[in-house]
């Protein structure tokens, strides 16, 4: 089985941002989120998730929930993960979660990370909008695109 659809051992558990949790964001992101915010989205609604293969923290996710929708603020794997679906595992924990708690979950993707939008739109999430020059890239700006994933639907 290649390596890409085979599921890797790996444990995905409860977290709290962290110094191993923003290496992966520095690593995984050209434009990573500033440590001040990285560190301080926590608290009430917040759910950290933290992925590890080895030992080692490969990855993570984070989302906040207000009322019956959960955002997916950031979702990344370190590069040297990238390519074995680790990424499609951490997706699946959270919609199993939003399932199981009947919850929209919303998202911002890069217009030009095609491999994301594939993931995504592979798991059900659709496009309900976009918003322009959203996003920093090293020649200016580029659109963000708003998705959205129901349980009744998926």
């Amino acid at each position: 089985m290649a390596a890409t659809q085979q599921r890797l051992n790996v444990a995905i558990i409860d977290s709290n941002p962290s110094s191993a949790l923003y290496q992966v964001e520095l690593l995984a992101h050209e434009f990573p989120w500033s440590e001040a915010i990285f560190m301080q989205s926590s608290g009430n609604g917040y759910r950290w998730r933290e992925l590890i293969h080895q030992g080692k923290t490969c990855g993570f996710t984070t989302c906040q929930q207000v009322v019956d929708e959960l955002t997916l603020h950031n979702i990344a794997v370190a590069p040297e993960h990238q390519g074995l679906g680790l990424g499609g595992q951490l997706l699946d924990d959270v919609l199993r979660y939003a399932q199981n708690d009947d919850l929209t979950v919303f998202l911002e993707v890069r217009l030009s990370n095609t491999k994301a939008l594939h993931l995504y739109e592979k798991s059900g999430f659709v496009i309900v909008g976009r918003r322009a020059n959203y996003y920093r890239t090293a020649a200016g700006f580029e659109d963000g695109l708003v998705m959205r994933w129901q349980p009744t639907e998926n």
